[in-house]
């Protein structure tokens, strides 16, 4: 089966997978170079070996369903020699813990170690990268869109958002019960666990496990607060009542977008665009600020008054302040006199 290149393919894609050989990360840099390091995953020869006599897979278990299965430790190392030789894997020196340098001498040795070049079948990733790009494209033209795929888009959104609260609210509801008889149940507990891919966040769809111990006080307290939930419910069924019609107004106004009533129809209509400020408002802004400007110097020169007036009182004890200001003003008024006088002469 190896003999052909499409054999030899899906044996290697087997190996490869995460049912194959068991790898490690590192880095591999070519010899005496800087700044070549990439990210590979290697593995030691004597684990391909393994894997293809059929004895081991990547968890330790005897393997299921393969491709390939070598006869003896012979045929399994021919079968490593082609997949050398397809440019599959190639050798490479260990030099530190997780470095390694490419090896330029090509040849098998089962306690070696090597590297992975094939990447498998790139149809299904490419077709993922190009749904990514259009997805970005289509996300960036959003302003153009036409109206009704925006509130198209807008009922989906908000529906979304809807089921997530439900759903999350009857969650932490259900755990809440059962934790208070001693049980800890989540549904889709690693749900929101941003360490797996996305096809392991719903893996395993519930658990149930025994609670921890010495929380007794804690789950009475749950206990009675719920039971006093319940009962204030019961006996205000018109409060309840209303609660429930409020809940329900508010995601009617949700989807019909009449939670801003005291807004514009304009202002609604142009929610996605970029709110730039007309010179109006930018006029009345200015002329606010050269108001509270004057305002605070006006208040800084009253302070000043104050300053000075309470200077002078400690200087002069016998000083009088509305005296002085009579005789300023008396002066002043004598200084314009004068000047009259002197035009008219």
């Amino acid at each position: 089966m190896y003999d052909t290149e499409e054999g030899l393919e899906k044996i290697t894609a087997y190996c490869r997978s995460s049912k194959g050989v068991p790898v490690r990360d590192g880095t591999e840099s070519l010899r005496n170079s800087h700044g070549t390091g990439r990210r590979v995953e290697y593995f030691r020869g004597e684990k391909l070996v393994l894997c293809l006599l059929g004895d081991l897979d990547a968890g330790g278990k005897k393997a299921a369903k393969r491709p390939f299965t070598a006869a003896d430790t012979e045929e399994a190392k021919a079968v490593a020699l082609e997949m050398l030789s397809a440019g599959h894997i190639h050798r490479a020196q260990r030099v530190a813990k997780g470095m390694l340098e490419y090896d330029p001498v090509q040849k098998w040795e089962p306690r070696d170690y090597y590297v992975w070049d094939y990447e498998g079948a790139k149809g299904f990733s490419n077709f993922l990268t190009g749904c990514l790009i259009v997805g970005m494209l289509v996300c960036t033209c959003f302003p153009i869109w036409p109206h009704f795929l925006k509130v198209y888009l807008w009922y989906l959104s908000v529906t979304f958002l809807i089921f997530m609260f439900i759903f999350c609210t009857v969650r932490i509801i259900l755990f809440l019960n059962f934790w208070v008889i001693g049980y800890d149940f989540w549904i889709l507990p690693n749900l929101f666990d941003e360490s797996l891919t996305f096809v392991d966040s719903f893996k395993p769809g519930y658990s149930f496990d025994p609670g921890a111990k010495g929380q007794c006080y804690y789950r009475t307290a749950l206990l009675v607060g719920t039971v006093s939930f319940f009962v204030w419910a019961y006996n205000q069924p018109t409060d309840f009542d209303l609660f429930v019609e409020a809940q329900r107004d508010f995601v009617a106004d949700l989807y019909d977008g009449k939670l801003l009533t005291d807004v514009s129809q304009q202002h609604k209509d142009d929610i996605d665009l970029v709110q730039r400020p007309s010179f109006e408002a930018l006029a009345a802004e200015m002329a606010a600020e050269e108001q509270e400007e004057a305002k605070n110097r006006v208040a800084a020169e009253e302070l000043e008054k104050l300053h000075l007036k309470a200077a002078k009182r400690e200087e002069d004890p016998d000083w009088d302040p509305v005296a002085e200001e009579a005789a300023a003003e008396d002066m002043i008024a004598k200084m314009l006199e004068d000047e009259v006088e002197a035009e008219v002469l």
